[in-house]
């Protein structure tokens, strides 16, 4: 792996995915600290719903694609399309049999906004699918285009957050029609991958669809889920808190957006060639490049004068200060994304799911016997996660997985 064609590529898909996507996620900073923080929970719990819908629906568990096993990407495309569209009208069916309940615990009474979600959604996951596609066959400049087209999003939300009074509505309607805008123009820019047949998932590639679900799912437990179990249990602060910390996650995701998608590849290519010391030396040079980033990360919060922006802003003061959290949270999580696709590329689907559980069981119970002895910081509880789960996976691939045969 040349180093310096890594970080270059690297820095644009950071780039491209700041400008297309992070600006969605500094809408929700504003609505955080600004006039809309009443209605900032609410879009946080509705986000959450559609991040865990998604997780069933097939085009969103892509990182099939990475398998070493799978090689003709036509033909799982449609499987992939197919099955995700069957998903969204079993969603849609639901929700019009169970609407009042929707509607009371989300406490937003608009089918707009849940016929958007259920929208959004399934074009979404097939925007990231063909992004993901492209960096495995490593076109990256097609995958940056696509990428790029996110900011398209960005400025259908702003255009209606202006125009319509109920900003709830205005965020989720203006995204979906905003990725509608994208898949068009996806599909003039002749982006698209084959035309679409009517294809069914066998029963392998079925397997290997329901341990990345598992795994999509305990994700979603340690990112926006996580509002849900702490709604139950935390007070309306805490909760807001949390909030602020994993809408920074969010942007501190777009890093690792940006590495994994020239390092990814890299890591199937070898496994492919069964050339485990390349595949060892990028995991290193991956890893550096991550730990670099979180220090300086740590640096800038520690020795940039904020004082001006704070003063001006008291909201966001309360946002600052979770700032070291999410910090070391990324730096815990960059030992789980440097082994991530040796799980896949060595189509270890199944142990990979196991040792996610494994981890989510004892965090479980951590937390049982914490709130027994009266300890529940929530913040910690959510630190703690993102240690057990990166710590397991990375010894027993470093165990395991990438050692020379």
């Amino acid at each position: 792996m040349q180093k310096k064609g890594f970080v270059l590529n690297s820095l644009k898909y950071i780039l491209v995915s700041g400008a297309s996507k992070g600006f969605n996620y500094l809408i929700l900073l504003y609505f955080a600290i600004g006039i809309y923080s009443d209605q900032y929970v609410t879009i946080l719990l509705l986000l959450s719903l559609e991040q865990l819908l998604s997780l069933l629906l097939p085009l969103n568990n892509s990182s099939i694609i990475y398998s070493k096993n799978i090689l003709d990407y036509n033909a799982i495309t449609n499987k992939l399309i197919s099955s995700s569209l069957l998903m969204v009208l079993a969603y849609l069916i639901l929700f019009l049999f169970f609407q009042k309940s929707f509607f009371n615990y989300f406490g937003i009474n608009s089918v707009i906004v849940f016929l958007s979600i259920f929208c959004s959604m399934l074009m979404n996951a097939y925007l990231v699918y063909l992004t993901n596609y492209y960096k495995l066959i490593e076109e990256h400049n097609k995958a940056l285009l696509i990428q790029f087209l996110f900011f398209v999003s960005f400025i259908a939300i702003v255009i209606f957050v202006l125009v319509l009074e109920n900003k709830i509505i205005a965020f989720f309607l203006g995204k979906t029609l905003g990725l509608f805008l994208m898949v068009f123009l996806v599909k003039v820019l002749k982006l698209d991958l084959t035309k679409f047949v009517f294809k069914t998932l066998n029963l392998s590639e079925y397997k290997r669809i329901l341990n990345l679900f598992s795994v999509s799912v305990l994700g979603w437990i340690s990112g926006l889920g996580f509002m849900n179990v702490a709604k139950i249990y935390s007070s309306p602060e805490n909760l807001v808190t949390i909030g602020y910390i994993l809408n920074l996650w969010n942007i501190f995701l777009l890093i690792s957006t940006g590495i994994n998608a020239v390092y990814h590849p890299l890591i199937k290519k070898f496994i492919l060639q069964k050339n485990i010391n390349k595949a060892r030396n990028a995991k290193t040079k991956a890893l550096l490049i991550y730990l670099a980033i979180s220090l300086l990360c740590f640096l800038l919060y520690s020795f940039v004068d904020y004082t001006s922006i704070l003063e001006s802003y008291p909201k966001a003061n309360a946002v600052f200060l979770v700032i070291p959290y999410t910090i070391l949270m990324f730096s815990l999580s960059v030992f789980y994304y440097v082994t991530h696709p040796f799980y896949l590329s060595n189509d270890k689907f199944g142990i990979f799911n196991i040792l996610n559980l494994i981890s989510h069981s004892i965090w479980v119970l951590t937390i049982i016997i914490c709130t027994y002895l009266g300890l529940e910081n929530y913040i910690w509880f959510l630190v703690l996660l993102y240690f057990l789960k990166s710590m397991l996976l990375y010894f027993y691939a470093e165990k395991r997985l990438m050692v020379i045969k």
